[in-house]
């Protein structure tokens, strides 16, 4: 029992290093988009000072799904960087994770079992890396998108204009006291969060098992 339980606390402290990986990953690639952005975009967000005809094409305009994504309409860049880019990185970073484990005691490969396809071990932790990746992908549409505001040195006002609610490429806000704040923040946030808890759902059952 003892022992068991001693494994459970070390599978515990590998969740929560696994998550600060998580965090910083999400952050460093957030953070490397938003500066690319700023330079490229400067004070003219959403892409609307790039080619109209090239990255600044505007795709969907007044559809559900750029109201989903509550936008006034999406561009050809947006597209391009969300829907081909970032995945690749982030299935790239899995697969050179999947390499090193060939040959370091810490990572561990994707299990040969076929129930247990879709599931990853590192260490003590197991987890989902389709829900981990995707909730990646869901916090970096969030964090970015914060970052392009607190750092754009193109555009001095930026914060102040954000959470004042004059950011004409948000279409939904929620006022909290004197400040707004993009109501897609806090929704994609949120499912972000759920992702990454369903990815790490394995962890949290396999304590409580060992222990009956």
């Amino acid at each position: 029992m003892t022992l068991l339980r001693a494994a459970a606390q070390m599978g515990r402290m590998q969740l929560w290093t696994l998550v600060l990986v998580w965090c910083l990953n999400v952050l460093v690639l957030s953070l490397a988009l938003a500066i690319f952005e700023i330079v490229v975009e400067k004070e003219n967000g959403w892409a609307s000072g790039t080619n109209p005809k090239r990255a600044g094409r505007k795709l969907f305009r007044g559809s559900f799904i750029s109201e989903v994504c509550e936008k006034p309409y999406l561009t050809a860049y947006h597209l391009f960087v969300f829907l081909l880019v970032i995945p690749l990185i982030l299935v790239g970073e899995l697969l050179l994770v999947q390499a090193v484990g060939a040959g370091h005691a810490f990572f561990g490969n994707l299990s040969a079992s076929p129930a247990n396809y879709l599931t990853m071990q590192i260490g003590g932790v197991t987890f989902i890396p389709f829900l981990f990746l995707t909730s990646a992908w869901f916090c970096i549409l969030v964090v970015e998108d914060l970052l392009w505001f607190l750092l754009n040195w193109y555009y001095p006002k930026s914060m102040e204009d954000l959470l004042s609610g004059r950011i004409w490429w948000h279409t939904r806000w929620l006022t909290l006291g004197s400040i707004k704040i993009p109501r897609f923040y806090l929704t994609i946030s949120f499912v972000a969060i759920l992702f990454l808890a369903a990815s790490l759902s394995p962890l949290w059952l396999t304590p409580a098992m060992s222990l009956r």
